[in-house]
């Protein structure tokens, strides 16, 4: 009967067994087998590390800038100043927000 040795891995070693996955030509499961870790613990890593790191957006991207609403406010003496904001938050949802 053969008996496994559990290996503990860090956050840096999960990183870089993934970034070595992502790189190969395997499949996730050939790629696994490789390692000698199972395909379940590599999912699960692999969704903990890219939730933790989301991917940057395309080079030459600009990053969305910071609104501060409340210079959208109608001060008190300022008859009629209207304002339309519209944020797309992706997947077909969109957020409008109307001030008339």
């Amino acid at each position: 009967m053969a008996t496994t040795t559990r290996v503990r891995r860090t956050h840096a070693d999960w990183q870089a067994v993934i970034s070595r996955a992502e790189r190969s030509s395997l499949s996730t499961a050939a790629f696994c087998a490789g390692e000698g870790i199972s395909t379940a613990s590599f999912y699960l890593w692999r969704k903990r590390w890219r939730a933790s790191n989301p991917p940057q957006g395309d080079v030459g991207e600009e990053a969305p800038e910071f609104l501060d609403l409340g210079l959208l406010s109608r001060p008190a003496n300022t008859e009629g100043a209207s304002w339309d904001l519209e944020l797309d938050l992706g997947d077909g949802v969109v957020l409008r927000l109307r001030r008339a």
